[in-house]
């Protein structure tokens, strides 16, 4: 990226990212994977987003009249029941009602396996869809703040599909995916390694999005340009991310990497005690 120098910041002043208090909503990660096919169609994988971001967790469903669905997403009834249907059928959802009076309403289901031997996909219904219980039975899961995703990357238009492609999308939750505040101040290094002029991904990482390094990096520079990541200058001591580079001193055994930092941050995660001794030195 010839012009990166100028996505990075450069001063201490406040409020430079949006401190999202609207919550925040879970993606699985075993739908991230080289092995875990693509959901049938563009329109399916961005209304299970909606779905993921939509679900009210006091109840543990989804609760959405059709209509404000369709207009959320520029769909028509037939492509909403459509991929509505796929997502029942594959184990992604299971409808708790029925009756055509009352709103579609819907659990989430910790996503299915897939065996890639017969081309199926096997229930986890079992597995309750809780955070607690994705943990221990070691469902991982990415946590993004709702503000992160909007009906406008969602919704069925041709400048929304243009843009927001089924791969793009793919880097930027991974990318969520691989940010830590406390430990790296932001995206892992070791996942997506910044220098001065060029972006580095791990194999890894572009094999889940099935897509080559170069495709790749062609998406990040682009979520940089529109402002979704910052690229921030820190510091680390013996291997401990210690701060933000303009704040704190500079001392001996300091090492210094860029790192991408999403522009949209929960609030609960900048306010987890992790961060307790570090939120001073970072530019929030």
């Amino acid at each position: 990226m010839k012009n990166l120098a100028r996505y990075i910041v450069k001063d201490t002043k406040p409020n430079q990212f949006n401190i999202s208090r609207n919550g925040q909503f879970i993606i699985q990660r075993k739908i991230f994977s080289d092995i875990y096919p693509d959901f049938p169609d563009l329109i399916t994988f961005k209304l299970y987003i909606y779905l993921c971001r939509s679900y009210e967790w006091r109840y543990q469903r989804v609760k959405k009249a059709k209509s404000e669905m369709q207009q959320d997403l520029n769909l028509n009834r037939s492509q909403l029941n459509n991929a509505l249907g796929w997502l029942e059928a594959h184990y992604f959802i299971e409808r708790t009602n029925s009756h055509k009076q009352q709103m579609f309403q819907a659990e989430l289901l910790t996503a299915p396996d897939y065996d890639p031997y017969t081309n199926t996909y096997i229930s986890c219904k079992s597995i309750a869809f809780h955070t607690s219980e994705l943990k221990q039975r070691n469902q991982g899961y990415i946590m993004l703040p709702a503000d992160a995703v909007t009906n406008i990357m969602l919704e069925n238009t041709s400048t929304s599909n243009r843009i927001w492609t089924y791969a793009k999308l793919k880097v930027y939750l991974l990318l969520y995916g691989n940010c830590w505040l406390s430990y790296f101040g932001g995206v892992n290094p070791d996942s997506v390694r910044i220098e001065s002029n060029s972006i580095h991904v791990e194999p890894s990482f572009y094999y889940n999005v099935k897509k080559s390094e170069k495709q790749v990096v062609k998406t990040i520079e682009l979520l940089i340009s529109i402002d979704l990541f910052k690229v921030v200058k820190v510091g680390f001591i013996k291997g401990e991310y210690i701060g933000d580079s303009l704040v704190i001193p500079k001392c001996n055994g300091l090492k210094e990497h860029f790192v991408l930092r999403p522009y949209h941050l929960s609030e609960k995660k900048v306010k987890d005690k992790k961060l307790d001794n570090i939120r001073g030195c970072m530019i929030l």
